[in-house]
């Protein structure tokens, strides 16, 4: 009787396995189509996460970005040289405090940004084309209140889900 009601405790509903499922192919699917876009672009996955990140924030420190998407020093570092030397970006020390190099974009950059952001939205348009909103607002709200859950449970993963929330 007492595994019978353990096995009650832990296994997922219907609804939770339907969502669990549903979110894991959402986020294949995405991540497929955000590296197909970013290829287009001549980008990494990465690099769209940073200038995303950056036309919200208008700055980020380096170490910071760096430990949010869990990237070695190294990596981050190569990532800034490639898109500095397009153009994208620019490093500057910050004013307050020499030690710490901050990342923003340049008007280039920002207009990429920005033509990111316009073919991450209209994909949601058009995947979203049809459902009431209603039944948009509702799976919003779950999906937030999931995300709050998360948040809680695992404060340190925050970073990552905001910057892949970004990405879209």
């Amino acid at each position: 009787m007492a595994d019978a009601v353990q096995t009650a405790l832990t296994s997922p509903s219907r609804g939770e396995a339907r969502l669990s499922h549903a979110v894991s192919q959402l986020t294949r699917r995405w991540l497929r189509l955000a590296k197909g876009e970013a290829r287009t672009l001549d980008l990494s996955l990465p690099q769209i996460f940073l200038l995303g990140g950056l036309r919200e924030k208008g700055h980020i420190p380096v170490t910071r970005w760096a430990e949010q998407m869990g990237a070695s020093p190294s990596a981050t570092t190569g990532l800034l040289d490639t898109l500095e030397a397009r153009g994208y970006v620019l490093r500057v020390h910050d004013e307050a405090d020499r030690r710490q190099v901050l990342v923003s974009l340049t008007p280039k950059g920002r207009r990429l940004a920005e033509k990111v952001r316009s073919t991450f939205q209209s994909h949601w348009t058009q995947f979203c084309a049809g459902i009431p909103p209603q039944e948009l607002e509702t799976a919003a709200g779950t999906l937030e209140l999931i995300l709050q859950r998360m948040d809680a449970a695992a404060p340190d993963c925050d970073a990552r889900v905001e910057m892949v929330a970004r990405a879209r």
